[in-house]
């Protein structure tokens, strides 16, 4: 495809148009298509000078169905000598053709060009990369330029989230106009508050809606200014809960970590959040840290909630997964999770709160009695058994009696196929004494 490029440019008009009619057609439909007009946009770019006007007109108005054809020629076109007229023309051809080149090509040699191109692209809302490549050329740029730039993409989130992530933001003025728009852009701004100077601080520190971000970049400041956010979380209440929801435990000062423990139990509201956290962070605290957790659990049913529900939504969720980040419990964890949920209720409704976390714990035994325990949640217990039926003493599930006994015959005959030699006997023997089953499973 990309040799098709090359020989574009040496086609008269009219054939170029209907060799691209044809390659466009709508019946063309390989799976493979965006690659092969990605690599025929490639050749394209290569050769796009030598390209006349019209036939660039009609390659560019395929990219409305075709984008990767304009990806490709903005590819194409990075690291070869670039005309200014010839950016301008294609960039205003179409919005698409616009962002693919902000997107791709370093174009701080023509600022005003990109300023055009940018406004060209302001009305797209999806305009991945542009904000990146944007942020890596941004100190080249003309202050003046630079900020009528951020004007046009100031309501863009996509452009402010990668823009701000890849720019140093000591380079960037009047940050805190970005700030309250976004959760995503707030907690950047506040990761990376070490980058900008000691006033930007002082200023952005007046928004708690950056504060998710300042716990996770918490370890990234310098000691003057950890000491100044740990004043700031003691005075204010919604800058506290961010901080206490997002700051790595495990990498705390013993004198920073003294008093968030204290400001977390001043309040019922900080307690539950600060508790979510270390359940959260359970699997990589220090052998001290989960001493004070589980002793502050005894001691604050606020925090002992939070804390069941940080292990739990932990436990339960795919995100760590996706992100290679597996939350995973010893043995020894695992144990003493479930014997302080055994005695302690609050933790129990914490722990409970996302349910399929439950069957991450092997000792199947103590599940089970927490589940009896909590017969509240022993609907949805049974519900979610499904074929881990065997996992647990079925003796112990049928004798309960209770008025479940009939959905627990349903589930029973779904996954009779599953049961275990043993299991089926014992549920054939109480089908035959016990009418509540034997109608549940009939229904199956």
């Amino acid at each position: 495809m990309e040799r098709i490029g090359d020989l574009l440019s040496n086609l008269p008009t009219d054939y170029a148009k209907a060799l691209i009619q044809i390659l466009t057609a709508d019946n063309w439909n390989r799976l493979d298509r965006d690659v092969n007009f990605y690599q025929l946009g490639l050749g394209i770019g290569k050769v796009v000078s030598r390209i006349d006007r019209e036939t660039l007109k009609a390659l560019v108005k395929s990219c409305d169905y075709y984008q990767s054809l304009c990806r490709g020629i903005a590819r194409g076109m990075d690291g070869i000598e670039l005309e200014r007229d010839l950016v301008l023309y294609l960039g205003n051809l179409s919005p698409v053709m616009a962002m693919e080149l902000l997107a791709n090509l370093e174009l701080y040699k023509y600022p005003d060009i990109m300023k055009i191109l940018a406004v060209n692209v302001a009305q797209l809302k999806h305009i991945p990369n542009v904000g990146s490549n944007i942020a890596r050329q941004f100190d080249k740029l003309p202050f003046e330029i630079r900020r009528q730039i951020l004007d046009i993409f100031k309501d863009n989130s996509m452009f402010l989230y990668e823009f701000l992530q890849s720019v140093n933001l000591n380079k960037v003025d009047n940050i805190e106009n970005f700030l309250n728009k976004n959760k995503d852009i707030d907690e950047i701004i506040g990761y990376r508050l070490y980058e900008v100077n000691d006033k930007m601080k002082e200023k952005l520190l007046n928004f708690p809606s950056i504060s998710i971000g300042v716990g996770k970049g918490f370890q990234n400041l310098p000691y003057h200014w950890k000491r100044k956010v740990i004043e700031k979380m003691k005075e204010d209440k919604e800058f506290a809960k961010g901080f206490l929801s997002s700051i790595d435990l495990s990498l705390l000062e013993d004198e920073f970590l003294d008093v968030i423990v204290k400001v977390g139990e001043s309040e019922l509201e900080l307690s539950r959040v600060l508790g979510r956290n270390f359940g959260n962070s359970l699997p990589y605290l220090t052998e001290d840290l989960k001493r004070l957790a589980f002793n502050t659990a005894q001691g604050n049913p606020d925090f002992a909630r939070g804390f069941g529900e940080g292990i739990s939504e932990s436990l339960g969720s795919f995100i760590g997964f996706i992100r290679g980040k597996v939350y995973e419990l010893k043995k020894e964890d695992q144990e003493s999770v479930l014997d302080l949920a055994l005695s302690n209720d609050n933790f129990a409704n914490g722990l409970l709160t996302t349910f399929n976390a439950i069957f991450f714990f092997d000792n199947k035994e103590k599940v089970l009695e927490l589940m009896i325990k909590h017969e509240q949640y022993l609907k949805l217990f049974i519900e979610q058994i499904g074929r881990r039926i065997n996992d647990f003493d079925l003796f112990k599930l049928l004798s309960l009696n209770s008025k479940l006994t009939s959905e627990l015959g349903k589930i029973l005959c779904r996954n009779f196929i599953y049961l275990s030699k043993k299991n089926r006997e014992l549920v054939l023997d109480w089908l035959s004494k016990n009418n509540e089953l034997k109608e549940g499973f009939l229904q199956c």
